[in-house]
């Protein structure tokens, strides 16, 4: 009977072991057939606890690293061209002044430009008139042109200058200025107190006058880029030109040359104050000779006083 139960208890603990395996392979396998969808990320889980304002952060970022499309700038807008000022100066010998500056007139009122400034000299040998035009920039060369066919081209000069980095500062500070007095004006409207109403409204004048002042700068920025400048010099036929300016010489000869020039310059300046001096001098030597003759005058003649006698020579000590 004991044989017989320590059979069972063995085959009742093999059983229990033996279970104990089975369930626990079993599980080891459920676990392995879920990892792989618990390793998986759920689409939007990872972004559901995410910042919507980091997210925004983000995408401007990214955003900012990007390139930028051919033709638009850094800041995102297209490039609409450059903001140019052309200066020109021209100096034409013509026939009759009178005639070519009339001529001069109606070509640029064709050109849509009009005359900013104009002054003539009349005479035979001195004809002369100076006249400074303002033309449309997409004119300027054109223009140029023609007033050069007026008759004899003497000298020609032009330039012209970038200004669109000082276009878009002005726009930039202008539409800064603007929000600023309008968020001075709201609080001035909202103000109850009196301090309150006197600080804003000083504030705001303060603001106001330099919003005009960079209103002004723009409008003559505009003007200047939008309107060329070309000064235009007509002289008769017989109409002395100034001479260029000579290039000094280099070496011994040229500082002999400018050390002359010195000099002559020098001696020049020194006569000129003598000339501007000496009408002060006559006028005060008038008055002061006169002084020391009535002096002299006036003094009463002293007589020479005799010499004494010399004194009689002592004897000798031996008589």
């Amino acid at each position: 009977m004991r044989r017989v139960r320590k059979g069972m208890k063995k085959t009742f603990v093999v059983a229990a072991v033996t279970g104990l395996m089975l369930l626990a392979g079993c599980a080891s396998s459920d676990n392995e057939a879920a990892s792989p969808s618990m390793g998986k990320p759920v689409p939007g889980a990872a972004d559901a606890g995410r910042d919507p304002l980091a997210n925004g952060e983000q995408n401007k970022a990214e955003g900012d690293g990007a390139a930028a499309p051919e033709g638009v700038t850094a800041t995102g807008g297209p490039v609409t061209g450059r903001s140019l000022i052309y200066r020109g100066e021209l100096t034409v010998r013509v026939d009759d002044v009178a005639a070519a500056a009339d001529r001069l007139t109606g070509l640029v009122t064709t050109a849509g430009g009009h005359i900013g400034a104009e002054k003539r000299v009349s005479g035979s040998t001195q004809a002369e008139a100076s006249i400074t035009v303002r033309v449309p920039a997409k004119q300027f060369h054109g223009v140029l042109e023609q007033i050069a066919k007026l008759g004899e081209e003497v000298s020609r000069g032009s330039n012209s200058e970038d200004v669109t980095e000082a276009v878009v500062d002005l726009d930039t500070r202008i539409a800064a200025q603007r929000a600023s007095v309008e968020s001075v004006r709201r609080m001035f409207t909202q103000a109850k107190q009196l301090s309150e109403v006197v600080m804003l409204e000083r504030e705001l004048n303060q603001r106001q006058a330099e919003l005009a002042s960079l209103e002004r700068k723009k409008a003559t920025l505009d003007d200047l880029v939008a309107l060329s400048t070309i000064s235009v010099s007509l002289v008769g036929p017989h109409t002395p030109l100034p001479e260029p300016e000579e290039e000094p010489m280099p070496g011994f000869l040229g500082g002999l040359k400018a050390g002359w020039d010195a000099f002559v310059g020098t001696v020049q300046v020194a006569l000129a104050v003598f000339g501007f001096v000496l009408p002060f001098l006559i006028a005060l030597a008038i008055p002061v000779g006169l002084l020391i003759a009535l002096r002299r005058r006036r003094r009463p003649a002293v007589a020479a006083a005799p010499a004494p006698p010399a004194a009689p020579a002592a004897p000798p000590a031996g008589d």
